[in-house]
């Protein structure tokens, strides 16, 4: 993958996280704790429909101008709508028990097939200093009846797309 920057943080090469989620013309994707929607920018290009749910609307203008459906909401407590994907990049291990719980429960509710956890692995050069172990996402996911698919290393993170069992 070639080296690219966001807000001075080097990145990878979106094109290849999108072909890894497998999004295309037939998905409605919902991009769980968006922030500045720099996952959703790209989604868009390729989904059917993206809806970019963040509880900081500071950017929503901006998603909404290409065509990005916006959600100001506490992913907390957030359980409307029903998509294809959830994905969640670098929110995971943030989330306290009963948020996550609560997160589990309605994500289970949207989700029409598939999920995609993106969070931080064990490096501990940047970000933030916990970490949440892919067996404990997977754990978790299974809990909502979702197996895991496969799996990407990158870097300094991971991400699992796991499927409707």
């Amino acid at each position: 993958m070639r080296e690219r920057f966001h807000r001075g943080i080097r990145i990878y090469d979106l094109g290849s996280i999108i072909d890894f989620l497998g999004i295309n013309g037939d998905m409605d994707v919902a991009d769980l704790g968006a922030g500045d929607g720099y996952y959703s920018r790209e989604f868009v290009k390729r989904a059917r429909s993206v809806t970019a749910i963040d509880i900081d609307d500071s950017y929503f203008q901006d998603l909404q101008s290409l065509g990005i459906k916006t959600v100001r909401a506490d992913l907390c407590s957030y359980s409307q709508g029903s998509f294809d994907l959830l994905f969640m990049a670098n929110v995971y291990h943030g989330l306290r028990r009963t948020c996550r719980e609560n997160l589990l429960k309605n994500m289970e509710k949207m989700s029409r097939r598939y999920i995609a956890i993106m969070d931080f692995n064990e490096k501990r050069l940047f970000g933030p200093p916990f970490r949440v172990k892919k067996e404990e996402v997977i754990s978790d996911m299974q809990q909502i009846g979702f197996r895991p698919l496969k799996t990407l290393d990158l870097e300094y993170h991971y991400i699992i797309l796991f499927e409707r069992a």
